[in-house]
């Protein structure tokens, strides 16, 4: 079944150990039949009809679905299956610490309480997370384009200014972030280094203690950064108090001193996440085994999940079932699937719904940028040696055949918006035609002088829209033609002209072309064609 298939091995990937939470023993799964999700309780009755397109476990009495359909909108409903909090929402994160993200249709991250009621709304924010011991990492876009994080109270106030590059979250007093030169280390809540910069790979501590990467393998370190366990595993999980381990590509257990428990035996395994028993895989079907290494269920399943609880999660000939801890079978193999953030809280703890992305449109961002007085920021009729200046370009660097010279590529405006920037009608370079003597005949050859005093006459911009910033090409289209105060538009009469074309007094041409996700803006002053 590859939809469980690929849950399981991205889950895995990720490395980032069990934390027990408040869920404690799931009392209603969500299961998938055909194309949606239900819930069925541990003896498997269906408590919940099917009727969602995507749904979570019950946190604190919250599960958040998404509806079917063809506008599908995510809400949270009680274990009762009514809606509490109506789904209305483009996307939304589960409840932690009573606080759950939600995203409307082209608004910014909003925080609501467990009654749906707003408390704040992160305007700037490119991407926001949940809560953890009392702040939520979020993310901003810098005017180079580049993506910083910092962390917000429960206010909505900024407690920790964006400054990191990548974060984890906090647990034990502690967050994992990352710096420019892409090593890891730890901060405080007050956003200050504890410990340094100096590793490959970090995650969040638990009891003291953090898995690490140092020199391509994984570590444990203490509060206070000092090696426990010395890097040497290809892999390693906390798993309460013992650590999952990779060694030499098979899996096995070691204790707080980094002695072995479980040989590192099986080919795959996940952690016991605080059960009697964990699932590994051996040959080639998975099976339980206890915490002395010793087979408790003998390999027979597909795929095998942490125990829940007195129940596990199997899959048996492309069906989910659910088994006991005799490896009898309480709930027959009869479901399609099972949610991804099921599978995220069995194998981690964690959820796949931690965070939002903003569905807020900035135009103005893309109309600022273009500006058609000073494009890119460079005032209209601006001397080459200014462009070379602002651009860090060489006189090599400006085509001598082409009237087009790329100044920017992929440049960023939002996080699904970049730019191409080009100087558009006429080349800084002056050919002239001059005869060369060789001594026995005369060859004719085109020399290059580069005019420090030429003036652009013309800039092309192309706008790039990804991701959801496709579906907002119309808005954009329309607020660049807003943004021409003081032009007229004119009739195209060029067979080759597309788009609409604007003119002002002076005789400065724009031209806007829509082609699929991208904009085209060609501007040029008198003399300059703006047909492409």
């Amino acid at each position: 079944m590859r939809y469980f298939s690929l849950i399981i091995l991205s889950v895995f990937l990720a490395s980032c150990g069990f934390n027990s939470n408040s869920i404690g023993e799931i009392k209603l799964f969500p299961v998938k039949n055909d194309n949606q999700y239900e819930y069925v309780d541990r003896e498997g009755k269906i408590m919940i009809n099917p009727q969602f397109s995507e749904a979570t476990v019950f946190r604190n009495g919250f599960a958040l679905v998404q509806t079917s359909g063809d506008k599908p909108q995510w809400g949270y409903i009680g274990e009762d299956g009514k809606y509490s909090i109506t789904a209305n929402y483009k996307s939304a994160t589960v409840f932690n610490e009573e606080i759950a993200w939600v995203i409307s249709e082209n608004a910014a991250p909003t925080a609501i309480d467990t009654k749906g009621a707003v408390k704040f709304t992160i305007q700037d924010a490119e991407e926001v997370r949940i809560y953890n011991e009392g702040l939520a990492a979020y993310s901003t876009m810098t005017e180079t384009g580049e993506t910083k994080w910092g962390f917000l109270d429960k206010e909505g106030k900024v407690k920790i200014n964006p400054q990191f590059s990548i974060v984890d979250k906090f647990s034990d007093g502690k967050c994992a972030v990352k710096n420019t030169d892409n090593k890891w280390g730890y901060i405080d809540k007050e956003g200050k280094i504890t410990i340094n910069y100096q590793f490959e790979d970090a995650v969040s501590f638990r009891n003291g203690k953090a898995v690490v990467r140092s020199g391509g393998k994984a570590g444990l370190i203490d509060a206070k950064g000092k090696f426990l366990i010395n890097p040497q595993f290809t892999e390693m999980t906390n798993d309460g108090d013992v650590f999952l381990v990779n060694q030499d590509g098979k899996y096995g257990w070691i204790d707080k001193d980094g002695k072995i428990t479980i040989n590192p035996q099986f080919g795959d395994a996940y952690p016991f996440s605080g059960g009697k028993l964990a699932a590994v895989l051996s040959g080639k079907n998975w099976g339980y085994i206890d915490k002395d290494g010793k087979i408790s269920i003998n390999p027979q399943f597909d795929k095998a999940l942490p125990f829940n609880g007195k129940l596990a999660l199997v899959l048996s000939a492309g069906k989910v079932g659910f088994i006991d801890m005799d490896g009898k079978y309480v709930i027959n193999p009869q479901f399609d699937g099972v949610a991804e953030d099921f599978v995220y809280f069995l194998c981690t703890g964690k959820t796949g719904y931690d965070n939002v992305h903003t569905d807020f449109f900035n135009i103005g961002a893309i109309t600022s940028k273009v500006k058609f007085d000073a494009p890119d920021g460079i005032p209209f009729k601006s001397s080459i040696s200014d462009i070379k200046n602002k651009y860090k370009k060489s006189n090599d660097d400006f085509s001598k055949q082409s009237s087009e010279t790329q100044l920017v590529s992929q440049g960023k405006i939002l996080r699904d918006v970049t730019y191409d920037f080009y100087l558009y009608g006429g080349s800084p370079w002056k050919s002239e035609e001059v005869q060369v003597n060789t001594g026995y005949y005369t060859n004719n050859e085109t020399r290059y002088t580069f005019m420090e005093d030429f003036i652009a006459k013309g800039y092309a911009f192309v706008i790039n829209l990804n991701g959801n910033a496709g579906s907002k090409s119309d808005l954009i289209f329309a607020a660049l033609e807003q943004s021409l105060t003081g032009f007229t538009k004119v009739e195209n009469t060029s067979v080759e002209s597309r788009g609409v074309t604007y003119r002002n007094a002076s005789n400065q041409s724009v031209n806007l072309i829509k082609e699929g996700n991208q904009i085209i803006i060609l501007m040029g002053s008198e003399g300059v064609a703006m047909s492409q």
